[in-house]
């Protein structure tokens, strides 16, 4: 019988109504799901929430990681400037001694190097020198408000 049904085209009829119904029952079930989705129950809210705060654990987890790791780099950058500054500074104390020229060149390149070092110390230094203040106020003056008397 299914041998000659593509002759007398009973069978792709059917199957032609079968895939209009499963089409049908697809698109069915999407806007069901669609209309579902928005709106949640108390526990999907639950779950969720959950989900959401597994994800932020992970990625605070992944961050802190890397933030210590940009630590360590900002950490050594700053020490390789302060590093290179001195040496400068005291390899042109020591020239200077036996040749005046080359020592004052040595100093000029120092010279030119003070702003970024600066920047360094200051990026590095001040924010922990301001925290430090702010945790350490053992006085009571309130430091965050503007005293006009």
């Amino acid at each position: 019988m299914g041998l000659f049904d593509w002759l007398t085209g009973v069978g792709s009829a059917t199957k032609a109504a079968e895939n209009v119904t499963d089409i049908g029952k697809t698109i069915t079930g999407g806007i069901v799901s669609g209309i579902d989705a928005l709106v949640l129950t108390d526990e999907e809210k639950v779950q969720y929430s959950h989900k959401a705060g597994a994800l932020y654990l992970d990625f605070y987890k992944t961050y802190s990681q890397e933030n210590s790791e940009q630590s360590k780099a900002r950490r050594e950058l700053a020490i390789m400037t302060f590093k290179v500054y001195f040496f400068l500074v005291l390899a042109g104390v020591a020239v200077y001694k036996f040749d005046s020229e080359y020592g004052l060149f040595i100093f000029g390149i120092a010279k030119a190097m003070t702003w970024l070092v600066g920047m360094v110390a200051g990026a590095y230094f001040i924010p922990h020198q301001i925290s430090k203040v702010y945790t350490n106020n053992k006085s009571g003056v309130d430091l965050g408000s503007k005293n006009t008397t």
